[in-house]
């Protein structure tokens, strides 16, 4: 049921994302607002996802948590059909970005329940891709019939519809801790801090060299709108695959090194954005989504292993907060670098992941 339930929830919360971007210039925003919005929403879900996932973990009920996302968020997406004061999108974002802010840490903790995490954690991993893939082409084909409000509320009812078989999500009770062992020194007893500040910084690399795809795709290789929706779609797709096969070979090595691999290969997606050849961004957007893969299944197997399940929310909800923070930073570095050229954009941020990489390798401890 949490399956069906990340699908349902994802296919409607990854569609707002450009959903949002078009209904801004529907009503006259400037693209300074508009690339403002997706900076306030990675500020406060940076936020948000630490301080539900510590709530979380002191109640342990987390489908309270799962469900309470879904009814607060799906009850504020209408309010963008009908809201066309740019200022105001801009307050209705932060709000729905706070309360979505309760649903990662919970589900993904509650994926890490089952006697296999590697596979509770693919499971996871791999429902919220296909919701993505499942976003990229119906928002295709559902804009050829209905305008951006009505979009809205179809997609506002299909993260509400996300509630039903979250109602049926089983949950173990509560287990109690064998030692109270601090949050902080838990994060430095394994070096999990590199875990953090490696996920910042390939966050921060990919976001920012996805920030302005569209345009870099359009000038440069004079793709039409729909043939660059095509391409990206390329990226969901190919985690699906990648979640399970690396969900499968995080059993037998250790999530460290698969992280460290994640994100490695993340950096060749920038440099591939580089290479003046039609099939460059096609294998860019397929690596992307191999390197997810092995990137989220090796740093969620990471933390399942080192933190109790009664830590685990403020654990993973940390990790999102941290790729969070990227994602905000990682634009409006796209931004300054991109008024130079894109070589130089996509240097740097291919550089700033490749050093994320560095550092997990080097600083995070192998080891149970």
């Amino acid at each position: 049921m949490l399956f069906l339930t990340n699908v349902l929830r994802s296919t409607g919360t990854m569609s707002f994302n450009l959903l949002i971007q078009l209904r801004m210039k529907e009503i006259g925003a400037t693209l300074f607002l508009i690339g403002l919005l997706s900076s306030l929403r990675g500020a406060v879900n940076t936020f948000s996802n630490v301080f539900w996932g510590r709530i979380s973990d002191r109640t342990g009920k987390r489908r309270v948590f799962i469900i309470s996302s879904l009814v607060l968020a799906s009850a504020f997406y209408p309010l963008y059909a009908v809201v066309d004061v740019p200022s105001a999108i801009l307050i209705v974002s932060m709000i729905i970005a706070f309360f979505n802010g309760m649903y990662p840490p919970a589900a993904m903790a509650l994926s890490s329940t089952t006697k296999r995490m590697a596979l509770g954690f693919s499971l996871y991993n791999s429902s919220n891709s296909l919701g993505m893939f499942f976003s990229r082409l119906s928002i295709g084909f559902l804009l050829m019939f209905m305008n951006l409000k009505l979009a809205f509320v179809f997609f506002s009812i299909v993260v509400a519809m996300a509630v039903i078989p979250a109602l049926r999500v089983k949950e173990e009770g509560v287990q109690k801790k064998k030692e109270d062992i601090h949050f902080g020194r838990q994060i430095m007893k394994h070096g999990t801090w590199a875990l953090y500040l490696g996920s910042f910084l390939r966050q921060m690399g990919t976001s920012g060299s996805m920030s302005l795809i569209a345009v870099y795709l359009n000038d440069t290789f004079h793709y039409s709108a729909s043939t660059i929706g095509f391409i990206t779609a390329v990226n969901p797709l190919i985690q699906i695959p990648s979640h399970f096969f690396f969900g499968k070979l995080v059993e037998r090595v250790e999530p460290k090194f698969i992280s460290a691999l994640g994100i490695f290969m993340s950096s060749l997606t920038p440099f591939l954005m580089m290479v003046p050849r039609a099939w460059a961004p096609i294998l860019a957007y397929a690596l992307l989504g191999a390197s997810f893969g092995a990137f989220i299944n090796g740093s969620s197997n990471f933390l399942g292993r080192r933190f109790h399940y009664l830590q685990r929310g403020r654990a993973l909800g940390l990790l999102s907060s941290a790729r969070f923070f990227g994602a905000t930073l990682g634009p409006f570095l796209a931004g300054v670098l991109a008024e130079k050229s894109y070589s130089l954009m996509f240097l740097v941020l291919g550089i700033a992941i490749l050093s994320g990489g560095v550092v997990v390798l080097l600083f995070t401890k192998g080891g149970e």
